[in-house]
């Protein structure tokens, strides 16, 4: 096996050949997706880390992984023994990866980048910071030679995503689309986002490991619109579906050929964050287009669910429940028994439980079973060789999710096992509170992600506390995990709106000792309407007991003990028609109402 320093030689060569003095590695691809094909995993193949964001930049000399608070304990794990040093980001003192070039090398000299691995935004932030030390930028694609197996991009085949769970059909998509345009008064639009394009075709793959995604782009203008993909994966029934409504088929690799050859003239939309470097050069050099740089109107318009998505994803999150108590069932049994459960055996035994249930498609992502200390990785990812044997004491946090054709889910819950420390009494307690606090939540209209953010993260920082990522996020319609536009963090300027899905998972993490997370999927509807506007609040669309065994009843007010009661009561309500036998029994007493 070649070692990550071998690696890093090996294109420090490539480095020298080029011309270039460093080189960014991005986690991305062409289509600037969060989960990637294994085509497109560089940033893990050369540096060893496998969490799902992080830059690895190389110089003549040096090498630096940038991550977020997410990953600083893995990446710290799987960077020790090799060269690379890792960058904390977001850390006071800590440099981005754009300063640090800018500090590190000399005036003139040239970073190195594949310009499709790099988003327009990114690469004009990179320019900016540049400019002092008159730094080059190249783009060049500078690891094809040297990866050897490197894995071939996927072609799963693609098949419909019926109308009865979409809501409305392609063509009515497309139109939705034109009417954005009209309003942005642009004649045509790029689409690259893979999630995008699946939203807008009605169209679903394999691509990608838990996204149901074909890799693919579309573009939209007032009288046309095109699909590009490897057209040997489509089915005759999916490409007389898209000619139906009124879609023209072409090879993916087209796309490059076809934006340079753009001959009438024309103001073309496209999503700085979103699309490519090396597709905005083709079309910056075409004398015909104007660019005009905004947000894809497509994310909009699937952040904003439709009534018969919103019916379905319910439905999706019934049947996940009912997954998760079959599951909870036999792990309960297994230790009762004595029998050996590990990390790894509740991740299989999640997907088991899951797969059983009808439409199902697989997991949403890779399951975060973590015992004890492990928990305090926010993504962290069992091994056969390595996981965790769980014992009669302490926490399990079980972060999982599930793909249906009627929704996406994502779930998480910290399981008491056994005896707590008061220390982790409390902290699981803190966490319950900022849970209830954001899902309790009544606000205006116009309120963004990061005006309610605060309402969680308060009920940590108040015990001198914080965690180091979002409070929520986005999730899609049998599409990824995680989708915008619409989050929940402190720097959110997204407004909330009717028919947004969005993550609650407030947490606690400690190092070594523990990791608390509370994460429900919630919908986003009318409150009341009065004379100081429209109000709204959250439903809970996520229907499995919260664990009270770890709850210290002091620290709750009568108002978090009536909405826990509230909730337990609706999951009972959803569920309990569908379950019987032990799974009911252990639906039953799991949501006893609790009382001081």
């Amino acid at each position: 096996m070649i070692s990550v320093n071998e690696k890093l030689a090996a294109l420090r060569r490539k480095m020298k050949e080029n011309g270039v003095q460093a080189c960014i590695i991005p986690s991305s691809d062409p289509h600037m997706s969060e989960y990637l094909p294994e085509h497109w995993q560089a940033r893990s193949y050369f540096s060893g880390f496998d969490g799902s964001a992080g830059t690895l930049v190389v110089t003549e000399k040096e090498s630096g992984l940038w991550t977020d608070g997410r990953y600083f304990i893995q990446a710290a794990h799987q960077l020790d023994g090799s060269e690379i040093e890792l960058y904390r980001m977001a850390v006071k003192g800590v440099p981005t990866y754009t300063e640090f070039l800018a500090d590190k090398l000399n005036q003139g000299e040239t970073v190195g980048f594949d310009g499709k691995m790099l988003s327009v935004s990114s690469v004009k932030e990179m320019e900016e910071k540049f400019q002092e030390k008159k730094l080059k930028i190249k783009s060049v694609d500078l690891i094809c030679d040297i990866w050897p197996d490197r894995p071939a991009i996927p072609a799963s085949e693609v098949f419909i995503h019926d109308v009865k769970y979409a809501g409305y059909t392609c063509k009515e998509k497309i139109e939705q689309v034109r009417s954005e345009l009209k309003k942005q008064k642009a004649d045509g639009e790029i689409i690259a986002r893979l999630d995008c394009v699946a939203w807008l075709m009605n169209i679903r793959a394999d691509d990608i490991e838990y996204n149901p995604l074909a890799v693919s782009y579309a573009a939209v203008y007032m009288d046309s619109a095109y699909l590009f993909i490897n057209t040997k994966r489509v089915p005759a029934e999916v490409l007389a579906y898209l000619k139906e409504n009124g879609v023209t088929v072409q090879e993916y690799e087209e796309i490059d050929a076809v934006l340079k050859n753009i001959n009438t003239k024309k103001t073309i939309l496209i999503d700085p964050a979103g699309f490519n470097y090396e597709l905005y050069r083709i079309l910056k050099q075409n004398p015909n287009v104007t660019i005009k740089e905004g947000e894809d109107t497509v994310t909009g318009l699937k952040g904003v669910k439709n009534e018969t998505e919103i019916k379905n994803i319910i439905e999706a999150h019934i049947k996940d429940g009912c997954a998760m108590v079959e599951f909870r069932v036999k792990l309960d049994e297994m230790l009762k028994n004595g029998e050996k459960v590990t990390e790894c055996t509740v991740c299989d035994m999640l997907k088991e439980c899951r797969a059983k249930q009808p439409n199902n498609k697989g997991e949403s992502f890779s399951t975060i079973a973590a015992y004890k200390g492990n928990a305090a990785m926010m993504h962290y990812s069992p091994k056969p060789d390595t996981c965790s044997t769980i014992q009669t004491e302490g926490f399990l946090l079980v972060d999982s999710g599930g793909q249906y054709l009627e929704g996406t889910t994502d779930i998480t819950r910290t399981f008491v096992m056994g005896p707590l420390t008061q220390k982790e009494k409390e902290h699981y307690t803190y966490v319950l509170k900022a849970h209830i606090a954001l899902a309790s939540a009544v606000f205006l209209e116009g309120c963004t992600g990061g005006n309610v953010d605060i309402l969680s993260r308060e009920q940590v920082w108040k015990h001198g506390i914080d965690y180091r990522c979002g409070t929520g996020h986005g999730v899609g319609m049998f599409g990824g995990v995680h989708e915008g536009p619409q989050n929940l963090r402190i720097s959110s300027n997204v407004v909330l709106k009717k028919g947004m899905t969005v993550t609650n998972e407030p947490g606690i993490y400690e190092e070594g000792k523990h990791g608390i997370r509370t994460e429900n999927i919630m919908l986003v509807v009318e409150d009341r309407n009065t004379e100081y506007g429209q109000f709204y609040r959250f439903d809970i669309i996520t229907y499995f007991p919260i664990d009270t065994a770890g709850i210290v009843m002091d620290l709750m007010s009568d108002e978090d003990i009536a909405w826990l009661n509230n909730y337990h009561k609706l999951v009972y309500e959803k569920l309990s028609p569908r379950l019987s036998g032990k799974a009911l029994a252990w639906l039953k007493e799991h949501t006893t109402p609790i009382s001081r």
